[in-house]
């Protein structure tokens, strides 16, 4: 036991000498700037979220996803890893860039369902319009057919005299007179 206890506070030291001698990696010369690497991992993690059929297409579309991102920001793979290790190593603007990623990330969730919910409104007004259409209070089949009804609900409200004929439609003209009044 005492023995275990030497050997741990002899390599602690050891540790903390040799995990203070990491250097700072160098400022790469083609550095990925923040906001395009914030682009970056943005389409990374839509990539690597993407499941079921959205992976499927998802795979269908793009064969390689690395080359995609590389070719899509104009960077190669070391350069992404040297900017990522320099990040990384500056671990205040690592979590700003994560921040942003994450705050973007949360917008397009939110823009998302937005849309989504603005689409299932327009999808319940056009079925409850279909709806309508297809309700047959008149034996309405067709567009023919609705106007056919149309002009017999028309009819209906038409102010009509004694013999049936259309009042509206005889504006100025005198009613006939009938063979039976006066016999």
């Amino acid at each position: 036991m005492i023995k275990k206890q030497i050997c741990v506070i002899l390599l602690l030291p050891l540790m903390v000498i040799s995990c203070y001698k990491l250097k700072n990696p160098k400022k790469p010369d083609n550095l990925i700037s923040e906001d395009k690497m914030v682009n970056i991992l943005i389409d990374i993690r839509l990539m690597s979220s993407a499941t079921g059929t959205n992976k499927r297409t998802l795979d269908n579309h793009i064969s390689d996803k690395e080359d995609y991102i590389y070719n899509k920001y104009d960077i190669d793979s070391l350069q992404f890893a040297e900017s990522n290790a320099y990040y990384t190593y500056h671990i205040d603007t690592y979590d700003d860039i994560y921040a942003k990623v994450k705050d973007s990330l949360s917008a397009l969730k939110s823009y998302y369902q937005e849309l989504e919910v603005k689409e299932l409104e327009q999808k319940r007004e056009k079925d409850s319009l279909e709806a309508l259409l297809k309700k047959d209070t008149l034996g309405v089949k067709k567009g023919k057919d609705l106007i056919d009804a149309i002009k017999i609900n028309d009819s209906l409200t038409k102010k009509l005299d004694l013999n049936g004929n259309d009042l509206d439609s005889q504006k100025g003209l005198i009613a006939p007179v009938s063979d039976t009044v006066g016999q």
